[in-house]
């Protein structure tokens, strides 16, 4: 009977978040997701993809029985399946954090013991060798000092091309570093040195939390935010920047465009506001963080606070819910009203608040594509009401399982031949040769280097190398496009793009795009005729704040989206203020190709200058940019071609290992 009304509950409660979106309920109290384990008291829980396939699973953490750390996998063949990570008891605390901490390829995972324990542990990932069977190897982080580690954070805080821990520990009211040992695997101790320690008349000091990482003021390098601070790493030393008046579940992202991140803070354990902080000049000015209410009333222990594209319109959205239960001796539960927020973001700054759930609790909900199929899905991890259980809401039910990155992208990696330019110019022959020896076979030109287009074909034909696209200069298509249509015949492609619209330097206008509109237009109109296609390579300049977004956001609306496509050329996106990877979504089928290119830790961004020093290009996948993300949007957007560009004079050292990354992308 208990089950019975736990079922119906569930169905009850359920409603839409709204009439586009369709979700599905699947429950542990309706026998749609396996129930294994024993414990009352559910405590962490934590996104990572376990066995590298590409798909994201979500662990557990329980309390008060064993096993202390479970997972849940969906497979299609076989439905959700749960394995075990921890079969002993730990009194396991909220938080978690992942990172390869022992470098052999795989995510590892961190978690902290509650206020019975001064112990913090990371888990060895057995993967390659992966049994789901086969209990992982538990190793201790720390084990002295004060108890309670409530949120910890992976990132590269000190600069040092290596990730650090960062760690609360509540009964120290403190929060912390500590190096990853080269040999953490082999039992290495683990230093650590207090950040910040939270003072008596601050508010909520007695129990600090919240902890990510994530590049607040865009000047290139990850910064720990923690409670109502974040952290700036300034001459050997963290600096501590208020940012709000109180802590608690925190997120740092981009919700508009620009150089800084905006900051979004729930009451976590304990009641308050939902608040939205945006800053209106230096972040590292207190008074320059200004604080928007988005709920319009106090949220309830609001522990769930999650931000993702929900709506996959290409802007980010917010997740926050309230728990419904935390007394442990209680059996109704303290809140019954508790609500779940979907707050659908503009790309502005502005949301649209929608209720999802009433009645449910979520403890660390998390949002993420839990069943692989391409689409967000919601989870909620209850504290201990009605626990153990999980609930999920799959939108859009469970669809065809997405490929992964490498095998949805095998064969199709290709190089934008400027990258090679500088040996081009002294040995068109041996250059090519080159490019053939790495494996490439898909290409985008930009230049012949004194040779007829024909002619430098027929040298790509003898090489069974594929060129899909060149690129021209922008007053080839307002001049003559006689000519445009003569050198993509010769070279045989079939789209034929611009990388650069004149203007004065630094001052991209309206003026300037609306120009380039009617020219891309025109130039649209007339190469389809020919039976070419336009497109126009974004390259940093054009993210200025328009009325419509940005003036990128007014080109693509003017333009003829039947002739006038779209290159996204990543690395300048990311340093024009924009998330690549959101980009894509936003302009769905617009984008034909793309650029692969990665910069450097330190390099600026969120600057309209649309360049930057040559050696700010990086072998792909050791710089800033997110490339599992940018490239499953890139994938589900629709985008046909791939081409690395890589301009640094290094480009022969850095183009094994950027094809490498990518080739074994998941």
């Amino acid at each position: 009977m208990k089950k019975l009304s736990l079922s119906i509950a569930f169905c009850l409660t359920f409603i839409f978040a709204t009439q586009a979106q369709k979700w599905e309920p699947i429950s542990s109290a309706t026998g749609k997701l396996p129930l294994t384990w024993k414990t009352t008291q559910q405590t962490a829980s934590l996104v990572v993809d376990i066995d590298n396939d590409g798909i994201e699973e979500i662990i557990l953490g329980c309390r008060e029985k064993g096993p202390a750390l479970i997972y849940f996998k969906y497979e299609s063949s076989i439905g959700w399946r749960v394995f075990t990570i921890e079969k002993e008891f730990l009194t396991i605390e909220a938080g978690g954090a992942f990172y390869d901490i022992d470098g052999d390829g795989d995510k590892d995972i961190v978690f902290g013991g509650d206020w019975q324990s001064n112990k913090l542990w990371w888990w060895e990932n057995p993967y390659p060798f992966y049994n789901p069977n086969v209990q992982w190897k538990r190793h201790e982080i720390k084990a002295d000092g004060a108890t309670q580690h409530h949120d910890q954070a992976f990132g590269d805080f000190k600069q040092t091309g290596r990730a650090q821990l960062a760690f609360w520990n509540q009964g120290a009211k403190t929060l912390y570093i500590a190096d990853v040992p080269e040999e953490a695997f082999r039992g290495g101790k683990w230093d650590y040195t207090p950040v910040f320690v939270a003072g008596e008349k601050e508010k909520k000091a007695w129990y600090a939390e919240g902890c990510t990482a994530a590049d607040v003021d865009g000047d290139g390098f990850t910064d720990l935010i923690a409670g109502n601070h974040w952290f700036k790493y300034v001459d050997g030393k963290f600096k501590a920047i208020q940012f709000g008046e109180e802590g608690g579940r925190v997120v740092a992202a981009k919700f508009r465009p620009g150089k800084k991140r905006q900051i979004v803070v729930s009451p976590g354990d304990g009641t308050g506001r939902l608040l939205y902080y945006e800053c209106t000049g230096s972040a590292e000015v207190t008074a320059n963080w200004k604080a928007k209410d988005l709920i319009g009333r106090e949220l309830i222990h609001g522990h769930t606070l999650e931000a993702a594209d929900i709506d996959d319109d290409g802007n980010l959205d917010i997740f926050c819910a309230e728990m419904a239960k935390w007394s442990e001796k209680k059996t109704e539960p303290d809140n019954p009203n508790a609500e779940a927020f979907i707050l659908y973001g503009d790309g502005k700054g502005g949301f649209r608040k929608t209720t999802f759930q009433k009645g449910v609790d979520f403890h660390e909900g998390r949002v993420y594509d839990a069943d692989g199929d391409g689409d967000i899905d919601i989870v909620s991890k209850p504290y201990n009401w009605n626990a153990p259980r999980l609930d999920m809401w799959l939108q859009n039910g469970t669809g065809k399982k997405l490929p992964n990155i490498s095998r949805a992208l095998d064969g199709k990696i290709g190089l934008e031949l400027y990258s090679l330019r500088d040996y081009f110019k002294t040995d068109v022959v041996g250059t090519l040769d080159y490019v053939k020896s790495l494996g490439i076979k898909e290409v985008e030109v930009a230049g012949t280097y004194s040779m007829k287009p024909e002619d430098f074909r027929k040298e790509l034909d003898n090489r069974g190398i594929t060129p899909y696209s060149t690129l021209l200069d922008f007053g080839l298509f307002r001049d003559s496009l006689s000519k445009v249509i003569a050198i993509a015949k010769g070279l045989g492609v079939t789209y034929v793009g611009t990388a650069w619209i004149p203007h004065k330097p630094n001052q991209f206008s309206k003026t300037d795009a609306d120009k380039a509109i009617a020219i891309f237009n025109k130039a649209g109109a007339e190469l389809a005729k020919a039976g070419l296609h336009f497109f126009y390579h974004c390259h940093g300049y054009e993210f200025k704040p328009s009325e419509e977004g940005t003036l990128f956001d007014y080109i693509v609306q003017k333009t003829d989206a039947q002739n006038v496509s779209f290159e996204c050329d990543v690395y300048w996106a990311f340093h024009g203020g924009q998330d690549p990877a959101l980009l894509l979504k936003k302009h769905k089928g617009r984008f034909i190709a793309i650029h692969i290119k990665d910069m450097k830790p330190g390099q600026e961004t969120g600057e309209f200058s649309g360049g930057t020093p040559l050696t700010s290009d990086v072998a792909v996948g050791t710089g800033q940019l997110n490339f599992p993300e940018i490239l499953r949007a890139a994938i589900q957007s629709g985008v046909k071609y791939y081409y690395i560009e890589d301009e640094n004079a290094e480009v022969k050292q850095h183009l094994p290992f950027s094809l490498r990354y990518l080739k074994n992308l998941k």
